[in-house]
Parts: C-alpha cells; sequence; structure tokens
C-alpha cells in the first residue's frame, strides 16, 4: 500500500493525510461498539472527482514516455488462447494447484494477446486482464469460454444515503472517508458504509440495461453542495441452485430501473419506514435538498427484496446511534447502488514469479473487473502485483534467450 501512496503522490495526488488523533478515534470505536458495529480507522488521502484526470492523465503521459501506446477508442472482444506441448508449468502456489515444484504432463493452455471488435489481433508476450468494474460481465463470459478457473464472488446492494454534511462532519472530520460495518439483528446480514462524499453530490451510473448510483466530491478548490452522501451497501452471498450474484444483482437493478421509469429512485427515509412512498411535493419540501435532480420519487421496497431493504433499515439505526441525525425523516435514499465484483479469478497467490497469473498461462489479472479488488487503492495494488509478474516471465525470458 506504501507503494500505491508513494505512485500516486507522484503523479499529483494531494499530500495531506487524513487521520483523526488517537483519542477521537478510540472515541469513536467505543461508540460503534457499544451498539454492536464496528469503525474501521484506516489512514485516507482525497483526490476529488476534478482532481482525478489530472492524475490519470499524469499516468498516462508517463507511460508515454516509457514507450507504452494507448488504442483509444478500441473495444477489444476476446483474449487468443492457444495450446503449447510440454510439460505443465510448476506451481507458483495458486488455487487449486499441487504443491510447489510438481509439475503436470501434457499441453498447456497460452495467451499471446487480444482480439479487437474490427477483428484486428494484438500479439504480445503477456496479457493482464483488468477492464475495471464495468467490464465485469465480460470476464464472466471469458471465464465461461475459455475455461479459467474462477469462483463468484459476493456483491454489495444498497442505497445511497445523503445527509445534510453537519450530521457527518463530528465523524468525517476525523476520518473523511468512515468505514462502518454493522450487523443486522433480523437476519445477521453483514452491512456496511463506504465511498463517503463530504458536501459531495449523488450522480446517475448508467449501465447497458439498468440505472445505478453513486456519489463523488471534488478536491478542496472544486465545487461543493450542503450535504454529505455515502453508500450503504449489504453483502450477498448466493449458494446453489442460483450462485450466479452477478445475474441476481443486475435482475434486481433492472427491477429498480422498470420501477423508476430508467431513473434512480429516491425516497425520504420517513416515507420508507412509514410504508408509504415519497413524492415530488415532498421532495421539493424536503429540508434536505437533492443533489441528483434526474430521479422518480418512489418505493424503494418495492424495488429492492425485502430482506435487503429491511437490512438497510436496522443498519441505518444502528448508524444512528452512532452518527446522531442519519435517521431523520427528511434524510434520502438513493437506489439502487449495486457494486458488481463479477467472479473472482483465480490467480497465483504465492511469492512466485507468475504472482497474478490466470489458470491460463501469459494471462494475468488485475482490479475490480476480475474480482480482486473493491476500490481503487486495492484494485492499484494488484495492477503492482501484476505487472511484477509479467517483469518475472519476461526476464525469464530474456534469461532462456542468453544461455542460447
Amino acid at each position: 500500500m506504501s507503494e500505491v501512496d508513494r505512485v500516486f503522490l507522484e503523479h499529483g495526488m494531494a499530500d495531506e493525510l487524513y487521520k483523526g488523533s488517537e483519542e477521537e478515534v478510540e472515541k469513536l470505536k467505543r461508540r460503534a461498539a457499544a451498539v454492536g458495529a464496528s469503525f474501521i480507522e484506516i489512514n485516507q488521502r482525497h483526490i476529488g472527482s476534478d482532481k482525478t484526470k489530472e492524475v490519470i492523465k499524469a499516468f498516462k503521459n508517463d507511460l508515454e514516455e516509457h514507450g507504452v501506446e494507448f488504442r483509444l477508442n478500441t473495444c477489444v472482444a476476446d483474449i487468443l488462447v492457444e495450446e503449447e506441448e510440454g510439460e505443465g508449468r510448476e506451481g507458483e502456489g495458486r488455487e487449486g494447484e499441487g504443491k510447489e515444484g510438481e509439475r503436470r504432463e501434457g499441453k498447456r493452455r497460452v495467451c499471446c494477446g487480444v482480439r479487437t471488435e474490427k477483428g484486428d489481433e494484438i500479439r504480445g508476450g503477456c496479457t493482464i486482464l483488468a477492464p475495471g468494474r464495468v467490464g465485469a460481465s465480460w470476464v464472466e463470459r471469458l471465464i465461461k469460454k475459455h475455461r479459467l478457473e474462477a469462483e463468484y464472488a459476493g456483491i454489495d446492494v444498497g442505497v445511497r444515503v445523503e445527509v445534510p454534511a453537519i450530521i457527518m462532519n463530528p465523524v468525517t472530520k476525523i476520518n473523511r472517508d468512515p468505514k462502518f460495518h454493522i450487523r443486522t439483528k433480523r437476519y445477521d446480514d453483514f452491512t456496511r458504509t463506504f465511498c463517503t462524499n463530504e458536501r459531495g453530490f449523488v450522480v446517475k451510473e448508467v449501465y447497458d440495461d439498468f440505472i445505478g448510483v453513486n456519489g463523488h466530491s471534488t478536491s478542496v478548490r472544486g465545487k461543493k453542495s450542503e450535504n454529505t452522501n455515502f453508500a450503504f451497501l449489504v453483502k450477498l452471498e448466493l449458494t446453489k441452485p442460483l450462485e450466479n450474484t452477478s445475474k441476481y444483482g443486475r435482475s434486481i437493478a433492472k427491477l429498480a430501473t422498470t420501477i423508476g421509469g430508467g431513473k434512480p429512485i429516491i425516497q425520504r427515509i420517513g416515507d420508507l419506514r412509514r410504508g408509504r412512498r415519497s413524492s415530488w411535493e415532498g421532495i421539493k419540501r424536503n429540508l434536505v435538498r437533492n443533489t441528483l435532480t434526474d430521479v422518480t420519487p418512489g418505493d424503494i421496497s418495492m424495488a429492492l427484496p425485502h430482506r435487503i431493504t429491511m437490512d438497510i433499515i436496522e443498519g441505518l439505526e444502528k448508524l444512528n446511534e452512532i452518527v446522531p441525525g442519519v435517521m431523520s425523516d427528511s434524510t434520502l435514499l438513493y437506489a439502487p447502488e449495486i457494486k458488481f465484483y463479477a467472479m473472482r479469478l483465480k490467480v497465483g497467490t504465492g511469492r512466485g514469479r507468475r504472482r497474478m497469473e490466470t489458470s491460463v498461462k501469459n494471462l494475468f489479472a488485475a482490479g475490480d473487473g476480475a474480482g480482486l479488488s473493491r476500490d481503487i487503492v486495492n484494485a492499484a495494488a494488484t495492477g503492482i502485483l501484476a505487472a511484477r509478474g509479467v517483469r518475472g516471465v519476461l526476464e525469464d525470458g530474456q534469461a532462456e534467450r542468453n544461455a542460447l
């Protein structure tokens, strides 16, 4: 993580570190523990949605200076997988493989590049599969087509919560993006806060066949609102006969999109608790002004499964004991907010030279789209590990050529 931090700082991220005092953190942990919740202390930096573009541009410029070629507006349709004769490679400690040093006989599959949507082939010694969260369903298709070793990962389903910034200030001044983990009473489900945006904005996310919500905030010099928003999510893991959490999540999102008429649903928490839908009249006179206006007032309990709705209500009630005011009738909820983590590719996890390699030789994976992370920092960390794995393969190849 220190390397991720260093690289981001070198490419323009603000160096201000958000960290509460030991006394403040201890008080917050105690308040959370008193209601059966956990406050996760994390040192944080804030980029800001406006600053992110500058940081990404700096990354791109740096890579181009080192000879990396970018092919923008180019859609990758498939990976190129071929078979080669010879012994299976030595075990690298990957899940499902034999002990270190064992060898397998016969053919082995190897990735030798990608094919674009136009049919062009781009070949290379190693390929890194990192399409981002938006590419989760595409990765799933690759898994099925090329028999990549993988398992279904859980998904997070919930809402975006919007409150006056003053409500969250006592917590966000200690930790800009506070992480609370809460177990619900009725179902013993795991819920959590995620992606808190102090004085930020709720935004709409458009996917192929449904609509979702998210949140963002700007850097110190950027535009601000009077509200703070955060995601409140319920973790879902399924068992047979339906283990496909991505398919289940998409069905929820499609239902919510249908009920919202192609727009996210907005509801006052007071209306949700009383079992009635919100109206435009109620939203307009609400004390909390909605920062996302392209919405449909409605009833979230008609869009989300009953269990998830109850988890959200129970979880927020507990959070209200830690952060008074969160459960105010005027608090706004937006749905759906769903975090798809695709299927989790099985990759090399040991310290071998093929770390982060999939079950197909020379195909490496990283990030949220491959199911290996759930946030920008850990996605970046998996990218570093995958790069080290690729470097190991290339160094081995160079050593072999030098020996000839």
